[in-house]
């Protein structure tokens, strides 16, 4: 082998050394945010952040809800329409998958992807 061909091929194997150890550097990703999102008349009214404690009071077609939000769970308190489903549906988390619907209302509450 040629002086020039050594000189190529370490330049080539620095070069391949560099880009690898590149790549397995940890790089941080912005944190992906999970958003939910109340819906009324198939429109956003409002998004929540499942992770910080509170209440929204929401008015719906028929009358009014309140969403409690804690500890990562939401669910319906306080609903004015007449069979209560909604409440009856318990605590959801984002793991649930499954929309809380209140029909009366026209409102429901859905986990939003990941923004």
């Amino acid at each position: 082998m040629k002086k020039k061909e050594i000189w190529i091929l370490a330049v080539l194997a620095l070069v391949s050394l560099a880009a690898l150890l590149i790549m397995k550097q940890p790089w941080k990703k912005p944190e992906e945010k999970t958003l939910v999102a109340i819906y009324h008349q198939n429109k956003v009214i409002h998004t929540f952040d499942p992770e910080e404690d509170a209440i929204y009071h929401i008015t719906g077609s028929y009358g009014t809800l309140d969403v409690e939000v804690k500890d990562g769970s939401w669910h319906v308190t306080n609903e004015q329409c007449p069979n209560h489903i909604c409440a009856g549906m318990g605590w959801v988390t984002v793991d649930d998958m499954i929309p809380i619907t209140c029909l009366p209302n026209e409102v429901y509450i859905m986990v939003l992807e990941n923004q």
